[in-house]
């Protein structure tokens, strides 16, 4: 016999291969066998392909050694069910061919289809119709057997099987090569053994199937049960959607951005003037085209540019903003809806680019257009040093002012939702004074992800880039920048840059990660105690150092005299006191303070009962000893009946009672047990 022998191996080694295919030449020669050795993988796709390629070498049996683990019937299945299925060839029996019919036989079709016609436009006009005669397809079926064959002396079993005509046995890790022949022979007899029920391995099995047409396949068909209507329904329902929201991905994510860029090269092109020579070398002109920018939209106060981004676009204000409504939100320059919205200016920044405090929004978008590749400067895991060593500086271009350079001083993030914890207000676009400004700009460094290597005094304007950002819930990213002074190098040497290991988080960040939030002094705290290198100033700073609010709007000082802030008024609550009824006492008491409680009697008796202090109620809410409201304070008593002993004999009166003689006679009281009238407080 012609055995070619497949060995499963995960490693490659020649010189096992040649003991192994030596001991298996000895194992087969005493029978007279002839065998063809070969290593190969032990993937699935690995071993079929060597199967179908032994196939063209004319072999009667093909071992395949080292292929199943400890548990071996869980090791076949999981490596030949599969291949065994792919084997079974399904042989469809051949269609015979019809005899030409002659012409009655012809005309005697055409009547009996006219007939059929006819029975079916009957049937139209029944409310439910028969279903439809589905055709049906017949064909042989291939199934093949798989024989177990038991290795005594090993105590392990192997597998044997007929692949597309070739006998083939699969032996399980470790089989000796002694044994192998012997194996092949038990292999043999079991074939012939099973030759009539399954002849060269396998036999035929007559099928059918029914031949369906897509509509009754994947639509809802009127003979359809219940659950069949129900499934392809839902078939159609979530094929819809898949579709629907596909749409929707691709809209999103390719053709919106690619109309923004468009629309952004326009104007792009219209502020910088590029022109082709002959050559085809682009120019751009030195002065800025800000007429055409004005007629296009009046909106337009200046330009921002960052390398390395793709930040390059007009900056917008609208006159009319305000808490409930920012235009340019979602609005393009040309004042046309759109998603990715323009870099406009904050409404509190009131004097436009001429603000102390110049807030800038810009949309945080996917594709890293508008404001999105401010990220770049601090992600989630904190500041970016080596992007911000390549871009230091901001620079904006105004019609009148020209282009400046803005030298970035902080990045930072931020919680704008003062129900999640700390809330800092960098939205402020004006200070009341000096010392104010100040100590906003050390609260933006001290929160800054970067140590930046740049000055700051009270004479500078700076500018904060605002854009969403998604370490927690309504946070943002804010870049800020100073503007480079005049005479000063717009170039930053970076090289002492560092990142900043103790910046201040917002408080939910300390809950989520750990650790407890450093508590924050004032600018003139950390000044005096020499924590600061980057104020440049005269320390010469007037005026408060509370941090502004953009609840209510903050205004610049025209003197000295507005700087000092007005004292508040105090606050009043009124408290009245009720006694039995009465009111007692009225008290005006400021906003903390406590109630005077007036001295009551403890006890006092009236009619049948004695009523006794129990305490003060009060209005609900409210305290007696910290006023926070107008209140009402009322004495509550406890009420209690009194034992009061009835007459003796001796005091019954000789005369007749005038009362009938079922109702008692009425006890006279004396004073010491219930007094004609109430005591006196």
């Amino acid at each position: 016999m012609n055995i070619k022998v497949l060995s499963i191996t995960t490693k490659h080694n020649k010189t096992d291969i040649t003991e192994y295919s030596k001991d298996l030449e000895k194992a087969f020669a005493e029978n007279g066998d002839r065998v063809d050795f070969k290593e190969i993988r032990g993937s699935i796709p690995f071993i079929e392909l060597e199967m179908k390629k032994s196939l063209q070498e004319n072999i009667d049996f093909m071992v395949i050694a080292n292929a199943l683990g400890d548990n071996c019937e869980m090791d076949f299945r999981k490596l030949f069910a599969g291949i065994i299925y792919r084997g079974e060839a399904k042989v469809q029996e051949k269609l015979n061919v019809k005899p030409k019919k002659s012409f009655k036989e012809k005309l005697c079709g055409v009547k009996a289809s006219i007939k059929a016609i006819s029975k079916k436009l009957k049937n139209l006009t029944k409310k439910h119709k028969e279903r439809p005669e589905i055709p049906e397809i017949s064909y042989n079926k291939k199934k093949t057997q798989v024989f177990s064959l038991e290795i005594a002396t090993e105590d392990k079993t192997a597998y044997t099987f007929s692949y597309r005509g070739t006998k083939v046995v699969v032996l399980p890790t470790g089989t000796k090569s002694e044994n192998i022949p012997e194996i092949v022979k038990k292999a043999k007899e079991k074939f012939i053994e099973k030759s009539k029920e399954f002849p060269n391995g396998y036999r035929l099995i007559p099928k059918t199937y029914r031949v369906l047409t897509f509509t009754q396949r994947y639509l809802p068909q009127r003979f359809d049960c219940f659950e069949e209507k129900l499934r392809k329904s839902v078939l159609l329902v979530a094929l819809c959607v898949f579709v629907v929201t596909g749409c929707m991905l691709v809209y999103n994510i390719y053709v919106l951005p690619m109309q923004n860029e468009a629309i952004q090269s326009d104007i792009q092109t219209i502020f910088y003037e590029t022109e082709t020579d002959a050559q085809g070398n682009t120019k751009t002109a030195k002065e800025k085209n800000w007429g055409k920018l004005k007629k296009i939209n009046s909106d337009i106060k200046g330009w921002i540019q960052i390398n390395d981004t793709k930040i390059d676009y007009p900056i917008l204000q609208c006159k009319s903003d305000n808490i409930d409504n920012q235009f340019y939100l979602y609005h393009d320059y040309k004042k046309n809806s759109s998603s990715f919205g323009s870099i406009f200016i904050d409404y509190r920044s009131k004097k436009g680019m001429s603000s102390k405090n110049v807030v800038i929004h810009g949309h945080h978008m996917m594709d890293g257009s508008m404001f999105g590749e401010l990220m770049k400067y601090g992600g989630r895991g904190g500041g970016n040093l080596s992007f911000y060593k390549k871009s230091p500086t901001v620079q904006i271009s105004t019609p009148k002012g020209g282009t400046e350079t803005y030298k970035i001083i902080s990045v930072f993030k931020s919680n704008v939702d003062p129900a999640q914890g700390e809330f800092f207000d960098f939205y402020c676009g004006s200070f009341k004074s000096d010392a104010q400004f100040m100590n906003y700009v050390y609260n933006l460094r001290i929160r800054s992800l970067i140590n930046c290597p740049v000055t700051v005094n009270e004479d500078d304007q700076i500018i904060s880039l605002v854009t969403c950002s998604y370490e927690f819930r309504d946070f943002r990213t804010v870049v800020v920048a100073r503007k480079c002074r005049k005479g000063e190098s717009p170039k930053v040497d970076v090289s002492s840059a560092t990142l900043n290991n103790s910046a201040i988080w917002p408080q939910c960040y300390y809950s989520r990660s750990g650790g407890s939030r450093p508590a924050i002094s004032t600018f003139k705290e950390a000044l005096k105690s020499k924590k600061i290198n980057w104020y440049d100033g005269s320390a010469k700073l007037k005026g408060s150092e509370e941090l502004p609010t953009t609840v209510t709007e903050t205004t610049e000082p025209t003197t000295q005299a507005t700087e000092k802030a007005t004292k508040p008024k105090v606050q009043k609550y009124t408290v009245k006191i009720y006694n039995r009824g009465k009111l007692i006492s009225t008290q005006k008491i400021k906003k903390g303070g406590s109630v005077k409680i007036p001295k009551i009697s403890k006890t006092y008796i009236s009619g049948k009962y004695r009523y006794t202090f129990k305490g003060w109620k009060v209005t609900k809410g409210r305290s007696v000893k910290k006023v926070n409201g107008n209140m009402n304070v009322v004495a509550k008593y406890k009420k209690t009946k009194l034992n009061i002993p009835k007459p003796t004999k001796a005091t019954k009166p000789t005369v007749k009672p005038t009362v009938k003689p079922t109702e008692p006679p009425k006890p006279v009281a004396t004073e010491a047990t219930q007094p004609t009238t109430e005591p006196k407080e």
